[in-house]
């Protein structure tokens, strides 16, 4: 085939690993390459890799002795470089581009399935002189996007594709030209090395170890993720393991389980930051943003945490955005009574049908997943209903601030996607409010003592004014620790605001909001995090709860007759019902409410007196005059209880779900682009 020799446009021509720093978005490598044994012309442009098959010459080409080639685009200017934008539309119009955070790994080997192999990472330093390059192959492998599936347009897959070159030279300064733009990318100074793995063998239908093996392990391989994985075989071993520990090799830490896998790892990283700031467990002056991020892989009964966060529950998507490092912040709810903190909720706390599921199943576990089936038609039949009070903060209608993130999208609601605005506002916000708080940090520990008295203090002076939401906590977040979704890389270490919110703090009630009470009779009382979405019910319990706004739905769910609660039952699991539009169902949005119990005294609201961080299993038996909580598949038997929303608590390797957007027509010149990871490149989804 003809080849070129190395070419570089825009810079002298030098070593490629005599320098890092001698790499730019301005770069230029071309060389041509054999790919199933046809000849390409492969470009690297700054943050693109892009190839096309050459051009046969035409025949007053051939005459003339000319080539036909397709003309380089033009150089990036440097606010489009900066903003991340592409000049796909002037690589030809059948250009294959693929971006560099989309890029797994790159191998090279004297043979294909050599090339094929796990790659090693290694430094990148030139080969002695002595040492001559051999292989030919060069192996790219890629995360792609099922863009033009309507059913799985959330879905991504695993592609790769080899060039061949006959001089291993020109192969040699491709791989390493590749490797440095990977490390030098923002999103790659976010990926993964070094990852602690929780495999919940019992969760789900208990293929969790399985899972991993066949599914996850052979994709963090590939990345070259060091793995250190521990299989639990008790419950709460995830949250002893992260309280005592030592986790400073690690940069991350995954669960392969269910949802109450994943409530476990984030109320041990949680509690962890807390014992490492010397902060009362019990009764914190504020609530810390744990320091490293979660990975969830799928291995439950019906994983409503991963398909929130991704619009789909299938195992390699996980796996992958966890290879790619995409973040994003994830709001995460604390759950207390009147005397202490009980623990942290990912997904949703839920009073009356669903806690009396979680009850009731506890007794047939040996049912393995029929027994939420059996359980939830027991509930169902029965049809009870429970006497409450609820105290939340209502949101104004027209606030002082417009810019706050309740008023965004509220008309028209609006569902969280990849890139939502709704959650890039309130990461905005919690800046901006951060910015009222001191920012020295040296005192800080002498301040959050001073701090976890303040509030009681407060507490009792608004006792005649405000329910009972004692040690309600409200994050703010430091500048650093809110920039959740921007493409830059955040550093190593996040420092908290010594002078951040607390319990019952005077700045917990902005300006226009009120409490809001409210009585009545209901079959169900839910608080939602997120949307609470699973295979069997696509749009979720609450399909306008956003992913990190700082907000949860409350909905109430009146008692009424068994029909309304089959209708009820039925918008929840169709694609186009809207549960708002029934008339017993009621939904408010929310940071933060107060439930409590219209029948019960005040000795008798917390029925099973636990302190713990996190509560226990359930005693002998609840009284049947009440129900029981379920908090991420957990039950809580405590009838005073407090709900708080912490905007984008912890980061999670995540992009939100996409909506699906029908394909371009045939006959438009547009490069073929796979669905890219990165936020302001390839972004196909449509709000």
């Amino acid at each position: 085939m003809t080849q070129s020799s190395g070419i570089e446009f825009g810079k002298s021509t030098v070593p490629v690993s005599s320098s890092v720093a001698a790499s730019s978005s301005s770069d230029v490598l071309l060389n041509n390459f054999q790919l199933k044994k046809k000849s390409y012309r492969v470009l690297l442009h700054g943050q693109r890799l892009v190839w096309e098959r050459m051009q046969r010459p035409t025949k007053s080409a051939q005459n003339s002795n000319q080539t036909v080639k397709t003309p380089l685009p033009e150089a990036a200017s440097a606010v489009e470089q900066q903003l991340g934008h592409s000049l796909e539309h002037n690589y030809g119009e059948h250009s294959h581009i693929l971006h560099m955070d989309d890029i797994i790994s790159v191998c090279r080997g004297d043979t294909k399935q050599q090339s094929l192999q796990p790659p090693q990472h290694l430094a990148l330093e030139p080969l002695p002189e002595d040492v001559k390059p051999t292989a030919q192959f060069l192996t790219i492998n890629y995360a792609e996007r099922l863009t033009k599936s309507k059913s799985d347009c959330n879905r991504w897959q695993l592609r790769r594709i080899t060039f061949y070159n006959s001089d291993p030279y020109i192969v040699r300064q491709w791989e390493l030209q590749l490797r440095l733009r990977l490390e030098s990318s923002p999103a790659g100074g976010q990926r993964v090395r070094r990852l602690l793995v929780f495999i919940n063998p019992y969760g789900g239908r208990k293929a969790g170890a399985q899972t991993y093996e066949r599914q996850v392990r052979p994709l963090f391989q590939l990345a070259g993720i060091d793995a250190t994985c521990i299989t639990t075989q008790r419950a709460n071993q995830i949250r002893d393991i992260l309280l005592t520990h030592d986790l400073s090799c690690y940069d991350a830490v995954c669960c392969v389980g269910g949802d109450g896998t994943v409530a476990e790892v984030i109320n041990g990283l949680v509690f962890r930051r807390m014992r490492e700031l010397g902060l009362d467990m019990q009764r914190p002056a504020y609530i810390p943003r744990p320091s490293l991020p979660v990975a969830v892989i799928p291995a439950g009964s019906t994983d409503t945490i991963v398909y929130s966060m991704h619009g789909t529950a299938d195992v390699p998507t996980a796996a992958i955005h966890v290879l790619l490092g995409q973040r994003r912040g994830l709001d995460v709810c604390s759950v207390s009574n009147s005397r202490t903190l009980l623990r942290f909720c990912a997904s949703v706390l839920s009073y009356g049908y669903l806690g009396d599921v979680a009850a009731e199943s506890e007794q047939y576990r040996w049912m393995g997943t029929k027994r939420y089936e059996y359980s939830g038609v027991k509930a169902f039949i029965s049809n009870r209903g429970y006497d409450a009070e609820l105290h939340l903060l209502e949101e104004p209608l027209e606030p002082e601030t417009p810019q706050s993130p309740v008023s965004v999208c509220s008309e028209p609601p609006s569902v969280c996607y990849a890139n939502c605005a709704r959650c890039s506002i309130a990461s905005s916000l919690q800046e901006q409010r951060s910015s009222l708080f001191p920012t020295e940090n040296e005192d800080e520990h002498e301040d959050a003592g001073q701090q976890e008295q303040g509030p009681i203090r407060r507490e009792h002076a608004h006792a005649k004014l405000q329910p009972s939401v004692a040690f309600n906590h409200e994050l703010q977040l430091s500048a650093s620790e809110t920039a959740l979704l921007r493409p830059h890389p955040r550093p190593s270490s996040l420092s908290l605001q010594p002078g951040a919110a607390s319990y019952g703090s005077d700045l917990s009630l902005r300006s226009g909001e009120q409490w809001k009470i409210i009585r009545g009779n209901f079959f169900m009382i839910c608080g939602a995090n997120i949307t609470c979405a699973c295979s069997r019910s696509p749009n979720g319990i609450s399909r306008y709860s956003h992913l990190g706004d700082g907000c949860l739905d409350l909905i109430l769910v009146r008692k009424t007759t068994l029909l309304n609660n089959l209708r009820f039952l039925l918008s929840t699991a169709g694609k186009g019902a809207d549960i708002r539009n029934l008339p017993f169902v009621e939904v408010y949005r929310t940071r933060k409410f107060n439930f409590r119990t219209l029948t019960a005294s005040q000795e008798n609201c917390s029925i099973s007196g636990s302190c713990q961080p996190i509560t226990q299993s359930v005693g002998d038996g609840v009284n049947s005059e009440y129900s029981s909580w379920n908090c991420d598949g957990e039950v809580v038997t405590d009838l005073d209880v407090t709900m708080s929303s912490h905007c984008q608590l912890i980061d999670v390797f995540m992009r939100g779900p996409h909506s699906y957007s029908k394909p371009q027509k045939v006959g438009v010149r547009t490069p073929t682009t796979p669905a890219s990871s990165s936020d302001n490149v390839y972004c196909c989804c449509k709000d």
